[in-house]
């Protein structure tokens, strides 16, 4: 079930206010305390941090494009005069006297490389990161490297008529430095934390050891001591606590025993459901119920005697914590004699204290009372359930009264159980009518199919031949009405065939189902006008499947085929077939009009349904499973899946 917003930020709210309050008092004191001075001491630390990288970073803008006007001044006269190898000294010289300069290089007015500082040769690309214009006064990018970023100066040489200077400065010695301020201040805010722990520590050992104490005399009253009394430390908050929490323990001794009386009539019924309502037979049924009713009550031996449904005589069904044959015993004399017959004749529960001389329970040493209170549905008694204790005094008024409620839900559990078996076996003996049903249209099918071809056709084949025979003999116009109805007849073979075909194919039987859809297929292609799409998965093994199973798939997917032509107004349908290691699936898709799947099934009108029950009820017989689904205006889609044995 999805919650609303509110609920779920209710939820969330308690869940955080439940994290919160969980810790201990002195570790909220030390946390708050310890929380602050990190948080001082990381916010100052990521401030100076932020502040001095951007100053550090400012600081080497200016300085890379002062490095790089240097060289550009500096390597004016010696482009003028071509002397390379000067320019190349003013390259080393340069980056020499600047630890995080990484190269530097002088182009050309046509942007071509005079000298360079690389020792593996110019990289490739690197004269078109960056250019400069003549009224520029430098020109910085940012690019990626190995080492990180470097921040590339261009510089204009005479106005750029003499070329271009570029230089690229690295950020190492920004992060060092930064790196190395950082982990200054990280050390002092740890020692200034420590200082600040150690001070709420003393500060909570004096807040919470009465705390703690009265926590002790808590824990001791959860263990059931309800004679400890906490200590009164004075007149203050947690001397009143003191006092409230010694009279609360007071009033708890007092309704502790009703509660747990109550408690353990409430796990008994609870137990005593669980394994009611736990899908079973119902012997098993009952004696779960019984051994969980024991160990509720913590009692020694129980037992059922139900009526019988047919016969109604009584009948030992379960019997648990005694020997067998006194159950035996008692189950001969069906409690003839026994005061345990008013629980079945008067609806009454009858406590049996002391044992009579002639209780067969007297041989059981242990034993020494038990109650046995009818199991009852619907005002009707199903049985009785027996109880037995080594205490005499042991079934009070309330436990009879518990032990009656125990009768009530196993009387529904009796009357369940029953009922599912009766369905059960008229599901049964359905499920053998319907085989019966279907294997009988299948052979009235085959008989008619049988007759259709050999006596329907072979009269139709006499009639064509006589009718040609005769027009041979006949004059003109005679001869044409002759032949038009040798034609009609040969429609009317074409038919009767067809619809022998129809009734039992052929080739389901000698062939298979995948030689039969495909003819079924073409056939339905040639008769509808509908584009049919199918396809066969899987069916190259050497084994077929069971007769049953090809049987139950060609019907079900010629229904469905059939109701497509009728009523879907379609234009294409695809079949699919898929052979599987443990089970062969068909699905068949039309783009049809499509209908309402619920409607249809649940309408007044059989006939508009029964073609749908039918394929269903196919699959099921062969243990299968079939789905409709259709939506109105986008076509219908028939899923069956049959497991292969």
């Amino acid at each position: 079930m999805i919650q609303p917003e509110d609920s779920k930020s209710q939820q969330l709210r308690h869940d955080l206010r439940a994290w919160l309050l969980r810790p201990s008092i002195r570790a909220k004191i030390m946390g708050i305390v310890l929380a602050l001075v990190l948080l001082l001491g990381l916010g100052a630390t990521w401030q100076v941090r932020v502040n001095m990288t951007n100053a550090l970073l400012a600081q080497l803008q200016e300085r890379s494009v002062s490095i790089a006007r240097d060289v550009a001044a500096h390597s004016t006269d010696f482009i003028l005069i071509n002397n390379t190898y000067a320019l190349h000294e003013l390259l080393q010289d340069t980056i020499q006297n600047n630890a995080d300069l990484r190269y530097a290089f002088i182009l050309d007015a046509n942007n071509r490389v005079l000298v360079h500082s690389f020792d593996g040769g110019f990289p490739r690309g690197l004269a078109e990161k960056n250019s400069v214009t003549s009224d520029e006064r430098a020109h910085s990018v940012l690019l990626q490297s190995d080492e990180g970023v470097i921040h590339d100066i261009a510089v204009p040489i005479f106005e750029g008529r003499a070329g271009i200077a570029r230089i690229g400065l690295t950020e190492a010695s920004v992060h060092r430095a930064v790196n190395d301020l950082t982990s200054q201040m990280l050390l002092t805010t740890m020692m200034v934390s420590l200082l600040g722990v150690g001070a709420a520590y003393l500060l909570t050992l004096i807040l919470t050891r009465p705390i703690l104490t009265l926590v002790d005399v808590t824990q001791a009253v959860a263990r059931g001591d309800l004679t400890r009394q906490a200590p009164q430390w004075g007149d203050d908050e947690i001397g009143k606590l003191s006092t409230a929490f010694n009279r609360m323990t007071t009033e708890l001794d007092a309704s502790q025993r009703a509660i747990l009386r109550r408690n353990r009539e409430l796990a008994a019924l609870n137990a005593v459901a669980n394994a009611v309502n736990a899908p079973a037979p119902l012997g098993e049924t009952l004696d779960r119920s019984l051994r969980a009713l024991l160990d509720s009550l913590d009692l020694p031996a129980s037992w059922t005697f139900l009526r019988d449904h047919a016969s109604g005589q009584i009948e030992l069904t379960t019997w648990i914590g005694l020997p067998h044959e006194l159950g035996l015993r008692e189950a001969e004399t069906a409690l003839h004699g026994c005061p345990c017959t008013v629980a079945i004749t008067n609806k009454q529960s009858v406590v049996v204290s002391p044992l009579p001389e002639r209780c067969p329970l007297r041989e059981a040493r242990t034993i020494t009372s038990h109650v046995t209170v009818p199991i009852v549905s619907h005002e009707r008694v199903l049985g009785v359930l027996g109880v037995a204790s080594g205490d005499a005094n042991a079934f009070s008024p309330d436990e009879v009264k518990l032990l009656e409620a125990v009768g009530q839900e196993l009387g529904i559990a009796v009357e369940n159980a029953r009922l599912w078996d009766d369905l059960r076996e008229k599901e049964r003996v359905r499920g053998q009518l319907l085989e019966k049903v279907i294997g009988a249209q299948e052979e009235e099918r085959k008989r008619i199919a049988r007759e259709l071809h050999d006596d329907t056709g072979q009269a139709i084949t006499s009639l064509m031949v006589g009718l040609r025979a005769a027009g041979d003999t006949s004059e003109l116009t005679t001869r044409t009405r002759l032949d038009a109805l040798r034609e009609i007849a040969a429609q009317t073979l074409e038919s009767v065939k067809r619809l022998a075909r129809e009734l039992r194919p052929a080739a389901l039987d000698d062939l298979g189902l995948a030689a039969a859809l495909e003819r079924y297929a073409l056939n339905y292609r040639a008769n509808y006008g509908l584009g049919v799409d199918l396809q066969m998965t899987g069916f190259q093994y050497d084994t077929r499947l069971t007769s049953e199973i090809e049987l139950a798939l060609y019907r079900i997917i010629q229904e469905a085929l059939t109701n497509v032509a009728k009523h879907a107004h379609a234009k294409n349908v695809s079949i699919v077939v898929e052979r599987k290691r443990a089970a062969v699936v068909a699905i068949v898709e039309d783009d049809g009009r499509g209908f309402d799947v619920r409607a249809i099934l649940e309408s007044a009108q059989d006939e508009t349904k029964l073609g749908l029950h039918g394929m269903r009820e196919r699959a099921e017989l062969v243990g299968g499973q079939l789905k409709i689904e259709s939506t109105l205006g986008k076509g219908s889609s028939v899923f069956v899946e049959i497991p292969i044995q």
